[in-house]
Formats: structure tokens, C-alpha cells, sequence
């Protein structure tokens, strides 16, 4: 339950900041600017969370380094490719334009006033391009620029790494198999990082310069109500594991990230069950039981940033076996098949999308056929060629990959029907040989060859399983996280269950209901509305009227 106003505040402040996230940190910078005393409190050792561990990518329609690398962008044009994505599946339609109209003021208001910077990743595409609404030429994507971890001296150690990634940018190949290792090794030695490691640093330096107080190790645990109901503090539990509670003249943001890694919520709201995060495991959902204390609405429940997720179990994380991005599926000599050894989906979709295929009823044997885990089966022409998980070309396949000789071999490995998998194997093949695949439609979209010509070349994304021994890895339901929580106004004011604006509180990011619903809409699809949100959020509640937070005994 929430917290009643305590006889003595142990600190007061203008706002309050839950998480260290790309939103959260934009809030904060915004609400300084208003002129806030600002506070910034993080659960766990590390800042940055889900968008530290990410590509660190915002996807933000007509921005200004689109129009320096001449690609031409146009609201009306934005707004027809967000429609034509979101099919009406939204928690309020005017956020689409809401967004549209605020993002680029974003990344312009960050780029006047703080040293974030970035740039249009060449060589990119849209993931979409194939449709028409789409924008044909350049991407909506933004790079950021390395960032010089000294700069912000003992901090620097603090932002949260994604050890999978290399310090290369997105243009780069960082977050998709880069291997310039000369300058990976000339980064490393001088303390150079990207992608979402340089994001944060970004925001952070910022941050720091405006003198905003960051507390690391202080989970919030209650918002703090008054007698109208209004939120006037939180309650948090300091290094000591002390109770401590914090007062807010102005207001609370929660953008603590989502619920992905408490299962207890996920069964409760979401339409299929998150096997395998992908997320740093501090996400179980605080902001959003916090919001429904206070009497929230909620929306976008039951969606998820949804993500085929593999796994190296010997490779850990913060005492979690790591889910991973894989590899492997969106090119030739490989499918993805069920318990049944059927292919059930295009495997070169995004990956936000292919999941979805996992949750499909079957009326008539009253089940879930595509139920994770599925399997990517692939041949040695596959592994020769690219790097799966952790397992490099021309290594020895591990322990933890299934291998078999024969098709029926592995299919016994891997517990699917043999005679399935050697028949859907079979069937590819022939497609392959015809040079389309009139089940699927690989080869036709832009995601599956996006860094060459964006899909729509079957050459590039058919070819054959035929070359033994064959291999088999399993890939699981995961999510980047959840993108529900509580319903929010333009200004990323949470909404009552009465429809009514919950004075003192607010959300953004994967703590607030996702605004553009199912949608995601490129590379940075998570990173950009919320950067957005955090950007409304945090310039009104900065700018609001100061309340009397004071108890009558800190009065006397």
C-alpha cells in the first residue's frame, strides 16, 4: 500500500527520478532546467539499465542528423508508416502524433543543451522499407557517438555493460557482428565506449553537469500519498537497508524499467508467458506495482518487446545464464520448426515480430504448436559462415549444441518428429531450388538483408540444408521487456482509474504504458518513444508549482 506522509522527511527534493535509464535521464535533464532540485534513485550498483544494455539506438521521425545526411522525412509521412504499423492497436491514437511532433524536439533540445550527440548509421535501412508507407531511402535511427568514459571519472565504472557487445557503433557492425579488432583493442585501452554504454554516459555528463543528485543501491519501495491522494514522496531503502523517506515538492517519475523479470506479473498480464529475458534482471516491475497502489490506470498490458532468445549456458550474467540475440535465422541454410518438425513462420521477420507466431492456438488439438522452445536447425554451410550465439566459424561445435549426422539423428536429439523435420527440410530444399518460398516469403523483407539491399532478394536469404552434420539450437520466448504500465497524458501524467490526472506522478519508458502499442517501429523503436516521454515528463513536472510537503512537526 502507499505510504502516508511520515512525521519527518529524511531529504526533500523538487522531483524524484526512479531508474537511470535513457527516459529517466532525460527527465531529470528536463526537470532541472525547469529550475528542480532533482533526485535520481537506482535500485541496483549500476546506472543505465535496459538502455545501457541495449544498441542505445532511438528511432525519432524528421530528427536533425537525418536532414544533415539528406534524407528528406515528413510529418505526414511518419504518421501514415506509425498508423499503417500500430493497425489501430493503441492506448490513446493521439500519441502517435504526439510523438511525431516531440521527438525530434527531443534530440533537438539535447543536442543545444547537453553533449549528446548522434549520427544517421550508414550503411542502415529501415527495418519496414518494404512496405509502402515506409521511408525508401535512409533510416529514422540514431547513432550515438562514443563516448569518453573519463569524463565523467568515478561514474564511468558504474554504467552497465552488455558484455556481448564490442565497443563498435551501430554503422560499425556493434550490435551485429562487427569485428574490427584493432579498434575494439584501441577503445577498450582508452576507455572508450558506444551504443547504449555511450548513450547513458551521454546523458549522464549532462546530468552531472546540472548538479543532479544520483543515489545507486536506493530501490524506491512506496510512493508516498497525501490526504487527496497525491503523490508527495517515496519511500526507498538506502545501501544500509534502511528505510528512508524522501520528499517531492514537485512530483515523482517513474521510468524504472518493466516487469519482465517478475513472473508473478508477467502470468498475470501477459498473453504468453517470458521464458528467457533479455533485460538486466533488476526489471521486476517496481514502478508499476508502485502506480497501481496509487490507483493507476494501466495500458498495453499484455504486450512485451518481444525477442527470440538463445542461450550459451555457460555464459552468465549477474548470476543468470545470459539470453542472447543468437544469429543465424535471417539467412540461407536454415529454418525454425516446432515439436511437430513443421516451419510455422518467416524466419527473417523482426524481432519483435516472429515471436508472435510462438503464441498461436490451434482450435482443433486445443494447444500452442509453436510453443517455446522451437529450434533452429542448420547445416555446416550455415556454421561455417556465421557466428550463432557464441559459437565462432570454423570452431568446434560445443556441448550445448544438437548435432546429428542425419536429419532423423538430430530430430532425436532435439525431441521433434523426425518424419516432420525431414519433410519440412525437404520442402525448403525445393523452394530453394525455385528460388522462392511460397510458404513464407523469405527474401522479401526489408529486416532480412538489412545492411545490403533490404530484402526482396531471394538469393541473398534461400539456400539449402544439405550439407552435414546438421545442428539444432533451441530459441525461447524472450523480450528486450514489457512495455505496459500505467495510462499516461501528454505530459507523462499517470491517469487514475476514475480517468483523472494523479497529481505529483508521472512515467515513461517501459515503466508507462508503450504509446505507440505493438509497435516497433526500427532499430530503436523501445529508446525513442520513451526518451520522448521522458523529455514531456520531465519539462512538466520541472516546471510546476512547488507544494508544502512539509509535516506539521518539520513546520514547528
Amino acid at each position: 500500500m502507499p505510504a502516508k506522509k511520515p512525521e519527518q522527511w529524511h531529504e526533500e527534493v523538487d522531483v524524484i527520478v526512479l531508474g537511470t535509464g535513457g527516459a529517466a535521464f532525460v527527465a531529470a535533464i528536463l526537470a532541472a532546467d525547469q529550475g528542480a532540485d532533482v533526485l535520481m534513485l537506482e535500485k541496483t550498483h549500476q546506472i543505465g539499465g535496459t538502455t545501457a544494455f541495449s544498441g542505445g539506438v532511438p528511432w525519432i521521425p524528421m530528427n536533425r542528423y537525418m536532414k544533415a545526411a539528406g534524407v528528406e522525412d515528413t510529418r505526414e509521412g511518419a504518421i501514415a508508416f506509425l498508423k499503417r504499423l500500430t493497425l489501430g492497436k493503441v492506448p490513446d491514437p493521439a500519441y502517435i502524433e504526439i510523438f511525431v511532433d516531440n521527438g525530434h524536439k527531443m534530440i533537438d533540445y539535447l543536442h543545444e543543451h547537453t553533449p549528446v550527440r548522434f549520427e544517421m548509421p550508414v550503411p542502415f535501412n529501415e527495418y519496414y522499407g518494404h512496405i509502402d508507407e515506409a521511408l525508401k531511402k535512409g533510416t529514422r535511427s540514431l547513432d550515438p557517438v562514443p563516448f569518453d568514459l573519463n569524463s565523467v571519472g568515478e561514474w564511468g565504472p558504474l554504467i552497465r555493460q552488455n558484455p556481448v557487445f564490442p565497443p563498435l557503433t551501430l554503422a560499425e557492425g556493434g550490435a551485429i557482428g562487427g569485428v574490427d579488432f584493432n579498434k575494439i583493442a584501441e577503445r577498450m585501452e582508452n576507455n572508450i565506449v558506444t551504443m547504449g554504454r555511450s548513450l547513458i554516459g551521454l546523458l549522464l555528463k549532462g546530468a552531472l553537469d546540472r548538479d543532479v543528485n544520483i543515489k545507486i543501491n536506493t530501490p524506491g519501495k512506496e510512493l508516498v500519498l497525501d490526504d487527496n491522494g497525491a503523490v508527495i514522496g517515496v519511500v526507498a531503502e538506502n545501501e544500509a537497508g534502511e528505510k528512508i523517506t524522501i520528499a517531492a515538492r514537485k512530483g515523482v517519475v517513474l521510468a524504472s524499467g518493466g516487469y519482465e523479470w517478475n513472473q508473478e506479473l508477467v502470468k498475470t498480464f501477459l498473453k504468453a508467458p517470458i521464458t528467457h529475458p533479455m533485460s538486466p534482471p533488476g526489471n521486476e516491475g517496481d514502478a508499476l506495482i508502485m502506480a497501481m497502489e496509487a490507483g493507476a490506470a494501466l495500458g498495453n498490458m499484455s504486450e512485451a518487446w518481444w525477442y527470440p532468445s538463445m542461450q550459451d549456458p555457460t555464459m552468465e550474467y549477474e548470476d543468470h545464464i545470459m539470453n542472447q540475440t543468437g544469429g543465424g535465422r535471417n539467412g540461407p541454410n536454415s529454418i525454425i520448426v516446432n515439436k511437430y518438425g513443421k516451419r510455422f513462420v518467416h524466419e527473417g521477420t523482426t524481432y519483435n515480430d516472429l515471436p508472435r507466431s510462438f503464441y498461436e492456438y490451434d482450435p482443433v488439438k486445443l494447444e500452442y504448436p509453436n510453443e517455446a522452445p522451437v529450434w533452429m536447425v542448420f547445416d555446416q554451410q550455415l556454421k561455417d559462415r556465421e557466428m550463432i550465439i557464441t559459437m565462432m566459424p570454423g570452431d568446434e561445435a560445443p556441448e550445448w549444441v544438437n548435432r546429428g549426422d542425419s536429419l532423423a539423428e538430430l530430430a532425436g536429439q532435439i525431441g521433434v518428429d523426425a518424419q516432420g523435420l525431414e519433410e519440412s527440410v525437404a520442402r525448403w530444399n525445393a523452394m530453394c531450388e525455385k528460388g522462392e518460398d511460397t510458404d513464407f516469403h523469405r527474401g522479401t523483407t526489408q529486416f532480412e538483408n538489412l545492411l545490403a539491399d533490404g530484402g526482396g532478394n531471394a538469393t541473398a536469404n534461400l539456400g539449402k540444408i544439405e550439407k552435414g552434420p546438421f545442428y539444432a539450437v533451441p530459441v525461447n520466448l524472450g523480450a528486450l521487456g514489457t512495455n505496459g504500465g500505467p495510462r499516461i497524458d501528454e505530459n507523462g501524467q499517470v491517469i487514475s482509474l476514475r480517468g483523472n490526472k494523479i497529481e505529483g506522478l508521472y512515467a515513461a519508458g517501459n515503466a508507462a504504458m508503450g504509446i505507440l502499442g505493438t509497435a516497433y517501429a526500427g532499430a530503436g523503436g523501445t529508446i525513442g518513444p520513451a526518451m520522448t516521454v521522458g523529455y514531456l515528463a520531465g519539462k512538466h513536472v520541472g516546471s510546476v508549482s512547488s507544494r508544502n510537503v512539509k509535516s506539521e512537526q518539520s513546520v514547528k
